[in-house]
């Protein structure tokens, strides 16, 4: 076998993940230069190490072609290489070899692994497959171990920066959702001679497993008895406070969620057929802030994006009440409901700190779903009526989205709902008091399984009827 002439090394420098690596020729030494960290390489013995040589120029692989295993580490890097021709070089039916070797780890390598850079001449190979025609006279390098990490965010730590953002979205997506459900409950009843009802009061509504999540409204409901057996209204659902439960995603206060609902009844007292039917749309500024995940230079940017938040969607739903006692209806009770919520797209803002802004696509989900249960009140107590009710709801179509950000390559799409919770039960406990002819108080509690899983919603809420 035959030493390398390093002295006659003809090569200026190549760019490798992102980092020069360069080679400069002295007497009996080569500086290499990678990432910004030198070594100097020395002639040593020739080796015949390698094992294959097929299409060596363009077989761009992380496998290497000497018989030494990958180190298994995030901080491994393989590269190889062309590194160009070198001149004069005796072909030989047995490659030689150079080992460039670092004693110095980078930080965070594992003990006992070192950097090492190995040139090779393949000179005498002339009919590798699928190689170029002639590649008598050159020089290929392969780098095995740690190489600098690049600057900048790492995907890894985007990517689950990304999937955080969308965790703390599920719960901002359920409280909205969850809302805009109970609001199809909304009525107002006690009418007085001019056939006009007001309802004022608050709610407070609760997401579980969402770091405190919950909000608290004013509600305004009003309805008209157009006929002995029809109503129509409208009601107002306007946040006071929110309680983002943590900084990742920020839900505004402005805007009331709106709904108009009319109903009809074929007896006063509760007895025999309800139809009712109700639509509802909300709008609320929603704040993404990202969060690091990381340390160092590759930790995931702390990005920050606003866009808005639309809830909108129907429900019908018919009920038949059964006297069945003194002061006791039992009403069993089928619906069907359609909801939506859509946030549309937005981009994080640049700043010194948000280098790489990420960009994202709007995300939308969707359910339609069928209601059955059955509800029971009681009327026994002077000036009182308690009631109660069990049911389920059953997803019939959904779509769940997806959360889908760009800016970096490699990212990929975050999967909203991966284990949507399809069949849930719901539960609604409640008392009213007359305070005075056409004057009422009502207390109301709603407890929901949403569709996230391990997620549920509880709502209390308290109202002043006045009947004019």
């Amino acid at each position: 076998m035959k030493l390398l002439n390093i002295k006659k090394i003809a090569f200026a420098s190549a760019l490798v993940a992102g980092s020069v690596f360069s080679v400069n020729a002295s007497a009996q030494s080569v500086n290499v230069t990678v990432g910004g960290i030198n070594y100097t390489v020395t002639e040593t013995a020739l080796q015949p190490v390698l094992t294959s040589l097929a299409n060596p120029a363009y077989a761009l692989t992380s496998q290497p072609w000497y018989g030494q295993s990958a180190i298994a580490s995030q901080f491994a890097q393989q590269v190889q290489y062309r590194l160009g021709n070198f001149n004069g070089v005796t072909s030989s039916t047995s490659p030689s070899v150079i080992f460039i070797t670092s004693t110095t780890p980078p930080v965070g390598a594992p003990p006992g692994d070192l950097n090492t850079v190995t040139f090779w001449n393949n000179g005498a190979v002339v009919s590798n497959t699928g190689g170029p025609p002639n590649i008598m006279n050159s020089i290929y390098a392969y780098i095995s171990g740690y190489i600098p990490a690049p600057t900048g965010p790492s995907l890894a730590n985007t990517q689950a920066s990304v999937q955080n953002t969308a965790q703390a979205l599920q719960g901002t997506y359920t409280l909205q959702n969850s809302v805009l459900a109970n609001s199809f409950s909304y009525d107002c009843t006690v009418f007085g001679e001019n056939d006009v009802c007001v309802s004022a009061g608050g709610r407070n509504t609760a997401v579980s497993a969402a770091n405190g999540l919950n909000n608290t409204s004013a509600l305004l409901i009003a309805a008209y008895r157009a006929m002995a057996n029809v109503r129509v209204g409208a009601y107002a659902d306007q946040n006071l406070s929110v309680n983002n439960g943590g900084s990742t995603v920020n839900l505004g206060n402005n805007t009331p969620l709106l709904g108009l609902f009319t109903a009809w009844n074929e007896n006063l007292d509760g007895t025999g057929t309800e139809v009712k039917a109700t639509i509802a749309y909300g709008q609320k500024n929603t704040t993404m802030n990202r969060s690091v995940v990381g340390t160092g230079a590759t930790a995931s940017e702390a990005g920050s994006g606003s866009s808005t938040l639309n809830s909108q969607g129907a429900q019908v739903t018919a009920k038949y009440g059964f006297g069945i006692a003194d002061q006791v209806i039992v009403s069993p009770y089928v619906g069907i409901r359609y909801t939506q919520n859509n946030m549309g797209g937005y981009t994080e803002a640049t700043s010194t700190s948000v280098t790489t802004p990420l960009s994202y696509s709007a995300l939308n989900t969707n359910a339609t779903t069928a209601l059955a249960g059955v509800g029971v009140s009681y009327s026994g107590i002077p000036q009182t009526n308690l009631f109660a009710s069990a049911g389920v709801e059953t997803d019939t179509n959904t779509a769940n989205g997806s959360y889908n950000a760009t800016g970096l390559t490699g990212l990929t799409p975050v999967n909203f709902n991966p284990n949507p919770v399809k069949t849930r039960p719901t539960a609604m406990l409640g008392a009213s008091y007359d305070v005075e002819k056409n004057q009422r108080l009502g207390v109301t509690g709603i407890y929901r399984q949403e569709a996230y899983q391990a997620t549920a919603s509880t709502t209390v809420m308290a109202t002043y009827t006045v009947g004019f």
